[in-house]
């Protein structure tokens, strides 16, 4: 093989795993940020039932979707400046698996305020999490590639 071929071949070789990675980035980030989306939309369906179950006033459910987004939306710049400084992977594999231990903790509330202060702790973790999710998304692709990138992404309801 000449040595043009062969450069030609690692070129191809290197450009199909460096695709790779960005579509494995891509469904990694995507999973993350459909994770957040979800979450608002499936709690406000679940409200009801939350109510009936652990006995909530009203005030308190009101508290529980509003403690989620009252964190995250306060928490948005801190967690963006945090991947500056720590790195995009690191803050965003940190978010995610707090943002999981929230979860799990939303599911173990026994009452109206565990479920609340979950949800807040929850509202922290994707306030660290989906800033490294636009960053990524916008570091990592260009031009049109990047245009679906974020096309792709769910919208929060």
């Amino acid at each position: 093989m000449s040595s043009e071929t062969l450069d030609t071949a690692r070129a191809r070789s290197s450009t199909g795993a460096a695709g790779r990675a960005l579509t494995i980035t891509l469904i990694v980030v995507l999973v993350a940020e459909l994770m957040n989306a979800l979450d608002g939309s499936i709690v406000y369906t679940a409200l009801p039932s939350i109510q009936a179950d652990t006995g909530a006033t009203s005030a308190a459910v009101q508290w529980i979707p509003a403690a989620y987004t009252l964190v995250f939306a306060l928490g948005l710049i801190t967690g963006g400046r945090l991947g500056d400084i720590y790195g995009r992977k690191r803050v965003f594999l940190t978010g995610t698996a707090a943002f999981t231990v929230a979860s799990l903790l939303c599911g173990l509330a026994t009452g109206p305020a565990m479920l609340i202060g979950a949800r807040a702790l929850q509202g922290a973790a994707a306030a660290v999490m989906v800033p490294q999710v636009l960053a990524t998304l916008y570091i990592s692709f260009d031009g049109e590639a990047r245009a679906k990138a974020f096309g792709l992404r769910p919208a929060r309801a």
